[in-house]
């Protein structure tokens, strides 16, 4: 049997694949009173949701979109979807309800995975994503009292699409990166074997299953027998706390987390058994690798992938500067605008190839197109190599990146359009020291009289954007998950208009030097 083929036995039947390891703690749910579910505990949550899923009339094929935060539970299911030949769809649990409802109808979802513990009022909550034909299955009710299933092994397919992850979702068509099991498999190992994962170790993981590290460090925990532990991923403390409890081997976080380490005692910090500190989600700064590396004596392993590629590369002894060389099944190139390959140290886009990539965006073949051409991935992305090594210059034009979630200003602008409020506006990122980014937003504002107190002494300017400030925040927080929300605002009043190219486009340029 191929180790793949293997790999995937182990994340869907974690025990009873190796018997050996059926007692070994898999996941630790880490709250005051710390959870810890064996691999054993693991296969029957998974054959509970299995049959939840298979008794709602989820078949082979069918799209099952899951919010929650993480959760034994929540990752049993996600294994209890392919075990069904089904696809499964993680989506950030902070979703509004009518992003949650507008992605479920979007996608066809043939079933919604959620949990009454977390949604309230739960069946009414969730009545408007039923009368889209969606069944729904509480995560409440998956228990480890199951009993075991048939193995359905012998009826996987595992090139069939597997998993969806959004890449943005809050208005429109979200574009969803499609994989299937086998390429999702694969490149578990590679980088699993990289870090040397293994029975016995523990990975710390501060990241929901809905961001595609998040899920991949998951189960590369279960397919290599190790453990996984889940802090809060909306509390920094959390992940702080179980340092010195768990002392785990392979830390997971972006840059923001770890130069939130710096002010701690190194003697004391629970890093005595740290040998991997994945950094990923965000460029890692040169000075707080090097400062890490001298209070801690730990070098923090920057790494590289997207939603499409899923994890490419990982720095494991490199330059600071480098997001490392690229995974064994993965090919990296620096090409020119004419699609040129360009000798080391020349600076292009990134192009990368190998079976790890995304099979396409779910429904929409235009905007894969865009980026999937022959059988490479055109990132966006600049860079160079420099012996083998991948070093990052430059993110797509016009992305922001807000403590490693990626941020379209055209997603956060639609939005904002809507309210009645906002005549004009244009959304752009500006440095922040502990964020990396920011998201700002310039408006210009249909308020007459508002406008009118904007034009007016300092004192009316100061009050008139105190409102406006506090306006629009409101209507974001209802609106927007909290990354895409702007931090930094500034209004402009009705008869202004917002500088424009030649073409009639917002010169997003001259806004940045203003």
């Amino acid at each position: 049997m191929d180790t793949t083929t293997e790999s995937i036995k182990h994340l869907l039947y974690p025990a009873s694949s190796r018997p050996d390891a059926a007692a070994l703690p898999c996941i630790i749910q880490a709250a005051d009173s710390d959870r810890v579910v064996t691999f054993e505990q693991f296969e029957r949550l998974i054959d509970s949701a299995h049959k939840g899923l298979k008794d709602l009339g989820v078949k082979k094929g069918d799209k099952v979109m899951l919010t929650a935060p993480n959760s034994p539970e929540l990752a049993a299911s996600i294994a209890a979807v392919w075990r069904l030949g089904a696809v499964a769809i993680p989506v950030d649990f902070r979703m509004t309800l009518p992003e949650v409802i507008n992605v479920a109808k979007r996608i066809s979802a043939a079933a919604l995975v959620a949990s009454s513990k977390v949604v309230p009022d739960f069946e009414k909550t969730l009545a408007p994503v039923t009368e889209n034909g969606a069944k729904i299955l509480d995560l409440s009710a998956v228990n480890e009292n199951s009993e075991p299933l048939p193995n359905v092994l012998e009826q996987l397919t595992p090139d069939d699409d597997a998993l969806v992850i959004l890449t943005s979702g809050t208005t429109g068509i979200p574009k969803g990166a499609v994989h299937d099991l086998r390429t999702l498999v694969q490149n578990l190992e590679d980088w699993g074997k990289l870090v040397d994962m293994k029975p016995g170790k523990k990975g710390l993981l501060p990241l929901p299953l809905s961001h595609v590290f998040g899920l991949e460090v998951t189960f590369v925990c279960v397919i290599t027998g190790a453990c996984v532990i889940f802090t809060d991923p909306a509390s920094p403390k959390s992940f702080f706390m179980c340092l010195p409890k768990f002392k785990p081997h392979v830390l997971v976080g972006v840059p923001t987390l770890y130069t939130n380490m710096l002010p701690m005692d190194a003697s004391s910090a629970g890093l005595d058994n740290a040998e991997v500190l994945l950094s990923g989600g965000a460029p890692l700064p040169t000075s707080l690798a090097k400062e890490f590396q001298a209070k801690f004596g730990k070098t923090l392993n920057n790494g590289y992938g997207s939603t499409e590629s899923k994890i490419i590369s990982l720095n494991m002894g490199g330059p600071f500067e480098s997001v490392g060389r690229s995974i064994e099944r993965a090919r990296i190139e620096i090409v020119n605008d004419n699609d040129e390959v360009l000798p080391e140290g020349e600076t292009g886009e990134i192009r990368i190839s190998g079976p790890m990539l995304m099979k396409g965006y779910l429904n929409d073949k235009e905007a894969t197109a865009k980026v999937i051409r022959g059988n490479s991935y055109y990132t966006g992305d600049m860079g160079h190599m420099v012996d083998g090594y991948l070093f990052i210059s430059g993110r797509t034009k016009e992305m922001i990146i807000v403590a490693g979630n990626k941020v379209f200003p055209s997603e956060v602008e639609d939005v904002l359009r809507k309210d009645p409020l906002v005549k004009e506006v244009a959304v752009l990122g500006l440095p922040h020291s502990k964020l990396g980014q920011i998201v700002k937003a310039v408006v210009v504002i249909s308020d007459e009289e508002l406008s009118k107190r904007l034009e007016g002494s300092d004192e009316e300017k100061k009050d008139a954007k105190h409102e406006l400030v506090a306006r629009m925040k409101e209507y974001c927080k209802e609106s927007l998950k909290r990354e895409l929300r702007p931090m930094d605002w500034e209004f402009l009043p009705a008869k202004t208009t917002l500088p424009k190219t030649a073409i009639g486009k917002v010169d997003k340029k001259q806004l940045v030097t203003a």
